[in-house]
């Protein structure tokens, strides 16, 4: 079937199908209002090909050419796009569900309002895209190059994310809830109001990033390295931060209850205002680090090393201290135990 059979078929309103056009040449051709099914594109050249109200049902674009083209509300459900050419297209409520993506080059494109749930994008190239209010849920990821890109509202819960590449991303209101991230690279880039509860993020980098009003709860950050990132607000309660790395890192009012903070590293850190209520600081550094007003409450400091550090107004009702270092820090005033909390605490009622 050549280019002509196809537009003289879309004009009589016949619907294309059981066809190979493997290779064929559409690229600029108007296919508006055409119907294809199980028809074989692989290697065709369909760039800026136009669409809109086009149908595709069960087709195969391995390897296709498909630049420049707007899919804006198409259906492309279970499609095949293995290694296509999908660069500066745009994806504006296309349905992606289930579609095999691996290895495509959709560089400089935008994804938009998108449901891509189970989609298949291992080594994909999705650099300098725009994504916003996408969702990824139980996507396969793996070694997909994110650099550049600017992601706003897109969940990845449950997705692979294995060996991704995340250099110079912009994430804003994003969800990793439940994602293997370990030793990833988020370092100086924006990583604001990000939702990576109960998240494998291990060993990832966050020199410098800004992490405002990101929750890391129950999050594995075991030897995470966050030395001078900056951001108020940030939740780490119940996380794993066992030797991880904060000097110089500036989060004020952030939430530390109940994390396991062992072996951490705050040197020089701002925690102003930060609540550490029952949190295991056992040998945790707080050399020189600015902890006016915040709340030790119920804490294990035993072998906590805080010489030098600033702990003006810090609360330190009911702490656990054994060979913990205070030499040249700032203790005055301190607020020590509650004593009328303290009783109120261990009463028991009358039975």
């Amino acid at each position: 079937m050549d280019k002509k059979e196809i537009l003289q078929a879309i004009e009589k309103n016949q619907t294309i199908e059981n066809v190979d056009i493997s290779g064929i040449d559409l690229s600029g051709t108007d296919l508006t209002g055409g119907r294809f099914e199980n028809v074989c594109f692989k290697g065709a050249n369909l760039r800026g090909v136009k669409i809109r109200k086009t149908g595709f049902r069960n087709c195969d674009f391995q390897g296709a050419i498909l630049d420049e083209v707007d899919f804006t509300q198409v259906d492309l459900r279970k499609m095949n796009f293995q290694n296509a050419s999908l660069k500066q297209i745009k994806f504006h409520m296309t349905l992606l569900q289930d579609t095999d993506m691996r290895g495509a080059n959709c560089s400089g494109s935008i994804f938009s309002w998108l449901p891509m749930q189970r989609v298949k994008l291992d080594r994909a190239n999705l650099s300098n895209i725009k994504f916003e209010k996408v969702i990824m849920g139980k996507a396969s990821l793996k070694g997909a190059d994110f650099s550049g890109s600017r992601l706003t509202k897109v969940t990845f819960n449950g997705a692979n994310l294995k060996g991704a590449i995340f250099k110079g991303v912009s994430f804003l209101k994003i969800l990793f809830r439940e994602c293997d991230l370990e030793n990833q690279d988020f370092r100086n880039i924006n990583f604001q109001q990000v939702n990576a509860d109960s998240s494998n993020l291990q060993g990832a980098i966050f020199s410098g990033a800004n992490i405002t009003m990101s929750n890391f709860q129950n999050a594995n950050l075991k030897k995470a390295i966050f030395d001078k990132a900056v951001g108020e607000h940030v939740m780490f309660m119940s996380a794993d931060l066992r030797k991880a790395q904060m000097q110089s890192s500036c989060i004020p009012k952030s939430y530390f209850g109940q994390a396991k903070l062992s072996e951490a590293d705050f040197s020089k850190a701002d925690l102003t205002n930060c609540v550490f209520e029952g949190a295991d600081c056992k040998l945790t550094v707080f050399k020189e680090a600015r902890c006016q007003y915040a709340d030790f409450s119920y804490a294990d400091l035993r072998g906590a090393d805080f010489t030098k550090a600033n702990l003006v107004l810090a609360r330190m009702h009911l702490t656990v201290e054994e060979n913990t270092k205070w030499e040249g820090a700032l203790k005055t005033p301190i607020r020590g135990v509650d004593k009328e909390q303290a009783e109120a605490e261990k009463w028991e009622p009358n039975i």
